[in-house]
């Protein structure tokens, strides 16, 4: 356990002591995957955190890799971007990184970092996505990667236009719109489509294609409540794919997906990368115990249809968060091999996104916690957010009115 001098909201992101950064390297080792969680997105000293512990683990561990909880086919144009391809990174940031993640200055400014880094002969570093195109709500992108890489059919057109169904929350609301015909003709033609890229092509094709069957599989909605769902699945293979490419890489996503253990019952990206990658896997979470939090409020069982506020984040007494509120002295990281007796005794979850993500077992879920007392939201986030439920009740409106 680190313990520190300075104030209790002293942001870790911002100033990451050495005994912290000797700590984290003793606790990564010789590991070729460290997936660093986030208990909640969109959170100022998270972003901060990781673009600081990417930037060293680059320059001192031999780390060539940068995978994010975002589009493997939207991707492929950062990757393009941060070795020295045209654009701006406003751009490209908005438009290759899915959930909205990337239109924000703390993503912009580590997409900067690493396209530097290429231009300097140290080395070279690549971007890449894990997860399923169009926010997991619209195929579009992954589609015309295919198709840019294969030979042209009769229908292609057509499968195009089909899968064009607009941004995140409106392509949602635009497919619960679609009656079963058209539903299954968009699904037999992304099926078709991926079976063609699997027959004709290895590589970025070979993975645009198994993204739209998984994409396809999502939708199907049928996945029994044992198994891994297929975008979860998705990113366990992404990440091995990644690996065939690059010696040592970070892998971002929330707490809920890079947890060893299984969530709800069900199998996560870290545990599916678990038993494959054993030792060369790495599992830190990050937590914080006040700032703001988005809050949804459900309206109606359609795509969307939310009320979305923002308030405080209210610790609860079974939360790791607490136990880590009270520790004295003041902790920031902490190892479960090194916690004080009993710290884990009674905890039966963590808070993430304003809910209790069950954790039985600390010490077999994470191999350490970052822990935050005090943080912030992006600049803008919250209200992008609100605006595109908003919209996406506008796009239900003018559904119902066709």
């Amino acid at each position: 356990m680190n313990t520190h001098s300075e104030a209790p909201s002293r942001p870790l992101g911002k100033a990451v002591s050495p005994s912290d950064v000797a700590r984290l390297r003793e606790i990564v080792g010789d590991a070729r995957v460290v997936a660093l969680g986030e208990g909640g997105h969109n959170i100022t000293e998270f972003y901060g955190l990781r673009d600081r512990l990417f930037r060293y683990l680059v320059r001192e561990c031999g780390f060539t890799g940068l995978v994010l909880e975002s589009g493997f086919a939207e991707g492929l144009g950062v990757d393009a971007w941060v070795h020295g391809g045209p654009g701006r990174v406003q751009d490209v940031s908005r438009t290759g990184i899915t959930y909205r993640f990337g239109e924000c200055e703390p993503m912009r400014r580590q997409l900067r970092w690493m396209r530097r880094h290429n231009t300097t002969g140290e080395g070279t570093v690549s971007f890449y996505g894990m997860d399923l195109p169009g926010s997991s709500t619209s195929p579009l992108s992954a589609v015309r990667a295919c198709l840019d890489r294969l030979p042209a059919q009769p229908g292609d057109a057509a499968l195009l236009a089909l899968s064009d169904l607009g941004e995140r929350s409106r392509a949602a609301v635009r497919y619960a719109a679609m009656d079963s015909a058209e539903r299954g003709r968009l699904l037999d033609g992304l099926q078709r489509l991926a079976h063609r890229a699997r027959l004709h092509g290895s590589g970025v094709l070979a993975q645009c294609g198994a993204s739209l069957e998984a994409f396809a599989a999502e939708l199907a909605g049928s996945t029994p409540p044992e198994l891994p769902y297929p975008r979860e699945e998705f990113m366990a293979r992404s990440v091995r794919w990644v690996l065939e490419r690059e010696a040592r890489v970070v892998v971002s996503a929330h707490n809920s997906h890079v947890r060893r253990t299984p969530f709800h019952g069900r199998p996560t990206l870290g545990s599916l990368l678990s038993p494959p990658l054993g030792a060369d896997l790495v599992v830190v979470g990050m937590t914080y115990g006040s700032g703001p939090e988005v809050r949804f409020t459900q309206r109606s069982p359609r795509p969307f249809d939310c009320d979305v506020t923002l308030g405080r984040r209210v610790l609860v007494p079974a939360s790791v968060e607490s136990r880590l509120e009270h520790l004295a002295p003041r902790a920031a990281l902490l190892a479960p091999c090194d916690a004080p007796p009993g710290f884990f005794d009674g905890v039966q979850g963590t808070l993430a996104g304003g809910g209790l993500d069950p954790v039985d077992d600390f010490p077999a879920t994470y191999d350490a916690l970052l822990h935050f007392r005090r943080v912030s939201r992006t600049p803008g986030a919250f209200e992008r957010t609100r605006a595109e439920f908003a919209d996406a009740r506008s796009a239900q409106h003018e559904e119902t009115s066709r």
